[in-house]
């Protein structure tokens, strides 16, 4: 029988979402924002913003990367990334052994799970220092995000930068 550390199963089911901590603006969901956030957003330097636009890129990419290695290390177990999600699933609300055809298709899910809690931290470190090489700190980068998502004048911003490095 094999047994999977519960930490396992939280950052397996990340796998769903596929997100890493930095989405690209592209893909990013929004949230609420309160009034002195708003009002910070709008005091980003242009420097500021040409950079978060430089780390984006590359966070975009590496996240791509990551995304492909965690297809990969699922795939290579034999199973495919819906099958992994609902195994995923179903180990959350302990019910793995009634859900997986047989104990070599657990298995294979305990592997690939191991593999994904590997490369999830390891697409972070490597987002945060490609943030931080473009000259901004997470946290910059993080506020410039949520600004992108939800002051227009921040977006109309970034996409006219995106444009015109193009």
């Amino acid at each position: 029988m094999v047994l999977i550390k519960k930490g396992t199963i939280a950052a397996t089911l990340l796998v769903a979402s596929m997100s890493f901590g930095h989405a690209a603006f592209a893909q990013q969901e929004t949230t609420p924002q309160t009034e002195t956030q708003q009002q910070d957003a709008q005091e980003f330097s242009d420097a500021d913003l040409e950079k978060f636009v430089a780390a984006n890129s590359q966070v975009t990419e590496i996240q791509n990367e990551s995304r492909e290695a965690l297809v990969n290390a699922i795939e290579e177990q034999d199973l495919t990334l819906d099958r992994f999600n609902e195994l995923a699933k179903a180990h959350q609300q302990q019910q793995l052994q009634e859900t997986a055809e047989n104990p070599e298709e657990i298995a294979a899910f305990s592997n690939a799970a191991q593999q994904v809690v590997k490369i999830q931290p390891e697409a972070k470190e490597k987002s945060d220092e490609a943030i931080k090489e473009h000259g901004l700190t997470v946290e910059q980068y993080e506020a410039i995000m949520q600004a992108y998502e939800q002051d227009p004048a921040v977006k109309a911003k970034v996409q006219q930068l995106v444009v015109s490095d193009q």
